[in-house]
C-alpha cells in the first residue's frame, strides 16, 4: 500500500501523537492553574482546528472529481468549525466567570458544520440512490443503538433551549458516524482511506459528544475537561485523513467491490431493531417509541430498497442486452441482432410480403487503413454509418455485419425497390467525400452492394434462409466487376451480368493492386463490358466466359510487354514478338491456353494498322475486337460519356470495328457504361 512508505505520513502522524500527549500533559497541570487551563482549552486548541482548515484547503486543490467537491465542502464545514471554537473563545474570556451561555453563535457554527460534513461524506463515497437506502437503513439502526445507549440515558426531565442545543451534537455524531459505517459497508465503490479516518474520528465524536452533553446536564462545562484531548485526537485524525486525501488522490478511484453485500443493510437493521424490541419488552414490557419509530422507517426503507433494487436490476438487464446487440464503434444493431431479427422475419405468421436484404461493403477501405491509421478508418466507419442511417426508412433495419461490412433488412420491399434503395444510397456515398479530422482533404469513399429478394408470392422465388448467402454472392460479382455498382441476385438476376470467371485468385488480384495504383477499377469494369458486349452481338456463352475472362486479365499484359519489333510477316508488316510473348505467359499463368490469341490480338486495329500482326477486319479475332472498344471506352471516358462516345465515333473503321461499336453504344444508351468503375476509388 502506498501510504505504508510515505514518511511524510509516518512523521506528521507522530507528531500528531507528540501534539496530544503535550496537550493532554497542560491539561492535566491547568487542573490547578485556571489561567492555563483557559489558555490550553480555549487558545491552544484551535491550532489542530486551523491545522485541519489549512490541509483541507490542500486536499481540495490536490484532487479531482467527485473527492475535490467534497473537500470543498469540507472547508467549508472546517472554516465553520474554526469559527464556532473562536466564538466560543471569545465568549469564554469575556463571560464572567467563564461560563458562556448556551446557545450561542458558536452553537450555530457547530451545527452548520454538521449539516455541511453529511453531504460531503455522501459525496466522497459516490453515493446513489440504492447506496442512500442502505446507508440509511443501517444508520437507523445504528441512530436506534446510539440513542437507546448514549443519548436516551442523558436525556433531561425538562428541555430547554440549552439542553436541546446541548443534545443535538450526539445525535449528528451518530448519524453521521452510521453513515460513513453504512456506506462503507454496501457503497458499490473502494472505501478510501480518508474516508475510513474520517470514521474513526467520528466514532470518537460520538462518545465524546455524549459525555458532554451529560456533563452538561449535570455541571458546567469548563475549559479544564478531559474532554478536550479526545476531541483534541478527532481533529488530529481529521488532519491526518486530510493529508492523505491529498498525497494520495488516486486511492479515491472507483473500484467495484470484492464481495456482494447488498444483503448487509436490511439484515442488520432487522437485527438491530429486533434486539431493540426484545430489550423494550424484557425491560419495561412495553415497545418504545424510538423502537416503533426506527421499526416503521426500517419497513418503509425496505420497500422502497426492493423497488429500487428491481428497476436497478431491470435497467442493468437492459443495458447488457442492449450491450450484446449493438456495435460499439458506430452504433448500429449488430451481426448477432441482424440473424434475430432476420429468423423472426422468417416465421411464416410473420411475414406479410416480399423481404430483401441489401449486402454493403466499402471498396478499398483496406487502403484508408493502411495510408492513415486505424483511428482514421474507425471515424470513416462511424461517419458512413450514420450516412446509411439517414437514407434509410423507419422500418428498415442498418447493422454493422462486420469490418467494413453492413447489412440492410427491409421489411415488405420488393426486389426493384430494394435495387433502388441501394442505388440511392450508392450514389449518395460517392456524391460526397468524408471529412475526417487529421486528414487534410475529405475522403472519397464508394461500396459495392449485393441485393437478394424473398417474395412469398413467388414460389419460385428465393425462400428467407437463402437471402444472405445470395446477397452475398451479388456483392462478390459487384467486387469483380468493378466496384461502386448494385448487383442483384436470384432467380431474377439479370442474365447480363458478368459471372465468376475460371482464373486464378492470384491474377485477379494481381489486376485489382495494379486498378488500385492506377487509382481505378478497370479491369473488372471492361470485363462485365466485354461480356454484356458479346451477349448482345449473340455469342454463345462459351464464347463470352473467353471474352470476359481475357478482358478482366489483359491490363497485366503491360508488365512485361516490349515494343521491339520482331521479324516480317508474310504480308510485310513487322511482327512484334513483346505482345505475342506476353500473351502466351499470361495464358500460361492462368492456365488457360484459349486466351493467348484474344491477349495477343487487343492491339490490333481495323484497318491493319496495329500490332504484333497487323491483322485487320475479321482477321482480328471477334474477343479482342470488343476487347479493344471496351478499353477504348475506359480510355476516354474518365467519368464523361459524351466524350467517350465521341472517341468511339471518331475509331470505328480505324482502331475499331463498326460494328462492335454500334452494339456497344446502343448498350450504352440502356446502360451507362461510366458507372462502371472508370472513376476513381479512394
Amino acid at each position: 500500500m502506498p501510504l505504508v512508505g510515505d514518511r511524510v505520513l509516518a512523521v506528521f502522524g507522530l507528531g500528531c501523537l507528540a501534539w496530544l500527549v503535550f496537550y493532554a500533559a497542560l491539561t492535566f497541570l491547568g487542573q490547578d492553574r485556571p489561567g492555563l487551563a483557559r489558555f490550553t482549552g480555549e487558545v491552544l486548541y484551535l491550532v489542530p482546528v486551523a491545522t485541519l482548515l489549512g490541509l483541507s484547503v490542500y486536499a481540495a486543490r490536490r484532487t479531482e472529481g467527485r473527492s475535490r467537491t467534497a473537500w470543498r465542502l469540507l472547508v467549508a464545514s472546517n472554516v465553520a468549525w474554526l469559527c464556532g471554537d473562536s466564538v466560543w473563545a471569545y465568549y469564554v474570556y469575556t463571560t464572567p466567570g467563564g461560563d458562556p451561555p448556551v446557545p450561542t453563535l458558536a452553537d450555530a457554527f457547530y451545527l452548520l458544520r454538521f449539516l455541511l460534513t453529511m453531504p460531503a461524506i455522501m459525496i466522497a463515497l459516490g453515493l446513489k440512490l440504492r447506496g442512500l437506502l442502505d446507508a440509511l437503513l443501517v444508520a437507523a439502526a445504528g441512530a436506534a443503538i446510539g440513542w437507546q445507549l448514549v443519548i436516551s440515558p442523558l436525556v433531561p426531565p425538562s428541555w430547554d433551549p440549552g439542553a436541546f442545543v446541548t443534545f443535538l451534537y450526539p445525535v449528528f455524531s451518530v448519524v453521521i458516524f452510521s453513515v460513513l459505517v453504512a456506506l462503507m459497508l454496501t457503497g458499490d465503490r473502494r472505501v478510501p482511506p480518508a474516508m475510513v479516518l474520517f470514521a474513526v474520528a467520528f466514532g470518537i465524536a460520538v462518545v465524546m459528544d455524549g459525555v458532554y452533553a451529560y456533563s452538561s446536564v449535570l455541571r458546567h462545562y469548563t475549559s479544564t475537561t478531559w474532554l478536550n484531548v479526545g476531541w483534541q485526537g478527532e481533529i488530529l485524525l481529521l488532519c491526518l485523513a486530510a493529508l492523505v486525501a491529498a498525497r494520495h488522490p488516486g486511492d479515491e478511484r472507483e473500484r467495484p467491490p470484492a464481495r456482494e453485500v447488498s444483503f448487509l443493510p436490511a439484515l442488520v437493521a432487522v437485527l438491530v431493531v429486533g434486539g431493540l424490541a426484545a430489550a423494550d419488552l424484557i425491560l419495561s414490557g412495553q415497545l418504545s417509541r424510538v423502537t416503533l419509530t426506527v421499526a416503521l422507517l426500517l419497513l418503509i426503507g425496505l420497500l422502497v430498497r426492493q423497488i429500487v433494487a428491481a428497476r436497478g436490476r431491470t435497467r442493468l438487464t437492459e443495458q447488457l442486452r442492449t450491450a450484446a446487440i449493438t456495435d460499439a464503434l458506430t452504433g448500429l444493431y449488430n451481426r448477432r441482432y441482424f440473424e434475430e431479427m432476420l429468423a423472426a422475419e422468417a416465421d411464416p405468421a410473420r411475414r406479410r410480403g416480399p423481404l430483401s436484404v441489401v449486402l454493403i461493403d466499402l471498396d478499398h477501405f483496406k487502403t484508408v487503413n493502411d495510408t492513415h491509421g486505424h483511428l482514421v478508418g474507425d471515424a470513416v466507419l462511424t461517419a458512413v454509418a450514420e450516412r446509411l442511417r439517414r437514407s434509410l426508412r423507419a422500418g428498415d433495419l442498418l447493422c454493422r455485419y462486420g469490418g467494413e461490412e453492413f447489412v440492410c433488412l427491409l421489411p415488405r420491399t420488393g426486389g426493384p425497390a430494394a435495387w433502388d434503395l441501394a442505388e440511392r444510397l450508392r450514389v449518395g456515398l460517392r456524391a460526397t467525400p468524408i471529412p475526417v479530422p487529421g486528414v487534410a482533404e475529405p475522403l472519397a469513399m464508394t461500396a459495392s452492394f449485393g441485393v437478394a429478394c424473398a417474395d412469398p408470392a413467388d414460389p419460385s422465388g428465393l425462400s428467407v434462409d437463402e437471402l444472405v448467402d445470395t446477397a452475398d454472392r451479388a456483392l462478390y460479382r459487384a467486387k469483380a466487376q468493378g466496384r461502386d455498382r448494385v448487383v442483384g441476385g436470384g432467380p431474377r438476376e439479370p442474365a447480363e451480368v458478368s459471372p465468376t470467371l475460371d482464373l486464378p485468385p492470384e491474377l485477379v488480384w494481381l489486376t485489382d493492386e495494379l486498378d488500385r495504383i492506377r487509382g481505378d477499377g478497370r479491369s473488372a469494369a471492361v470485363s462485365g463490358w466485354a461480356w454484356r458486349t458479346a451477349a448482345a452481338l449473340g455469342l454463345d456463352e462459351a464464347t463470352r466466359l473467353r471474352i470476359a475472362a481475357a478482358a478482366r486479365l489483359h491490363g497485366i499484359g503491360c508488365l512485361t510487354t516490349t515494343c521491339e519489333p520482331g521479324p516480317a510477316t508474310d504480308d510485310g508488316h513487322a511482327a512484334r514478338a513483346g505482345p505475342e510473348q506476353s500473351a502466351c505467359l499470361l495464358a500460361d499463368l492462368a492456365h488457360r491456353p484459349d486466351l493467348a490469341p484474344l491477349l495477343a490480338a487487343v492491339h490490333e486495329r481495323h484497318d491493319g494498322s496495329g500490332h504484333p500482326r497487323g491483322l485487320a477486319g475479321s482477321d482480328i479475332p471477334i474477343g479482342a475486337r470488343i476487347i479493344a472498344v471496351c478499353d477504348g471506352w475506359a480510355d476516354a471516358a474518365a467519368g464523361v460519356s459524351p466524350h467517350a462516345r465521341q472517341t468511339l465515333l471518331d475509331g470505328c473503321g480505324t482502331r475499331y470495328d463498326p460494328a462492335v461499336v454500334d452494339v456497344f453504344l446502343a448498350l450504352a444508351d440502356d446502360d451507362e457504361p461510366t458507372e462502371a468503375g472508370t472513376e476513381k476509388n479512394s
